[in-house]
């Protein structure tokens, strides 16, 4: 685990379209990482260890090495309707080399099960 909280899959099945409220999932995940008013969509996010990647630079003598975590950037994204209910929710990765505000417009755009 490097940074923020996993949402678990067990902890997604209280999430039911058009009938759990936005005021639930508060209550149950807390505060999103991210509100996007405009879209009704909450973000929760987190980085978990993909691998490590081991470096080093020059020679014997007078060489440098280290290691650095390579992380897997997950997000739960939940859009609600009008109403203040789910209307769809899904946990993905986020490609690291992709802005958190590009993630969410493609999200959006997509069907749900693409």
């Amino acid at each position: 685990m490097l940074a923020g909280r996993p949402v678990t899959e067990e902890q997604l099945a209280f999430l039911a379209p058009k009938v759990t409220t936005k005021r639930e999932v508060l209550d149950r995940l807390g505060s999103p990482n991210v509100i996007w008013d405009d879209a009704r969509v909450f973000a929760y996010n987190w980085e978990m260890r993909q691998g490590i990647l081991i470096w080093a630079v020059g020679s014997y003598a007078g060489g440098a090495m280290g290691a650095e975590d390579i992380p897997k950037r997950y997000v739960l994204l939940i859009l609600f309707d009008g109403q203040d209910r789910v209307e769809r929710f899904e946990r993905a990765v986020r490609p690291g080399s992709m802005s958190y505000g590009k993630f969410i417009e493609r999200w959006l755009k997509r069907s749900p099960g693409e």
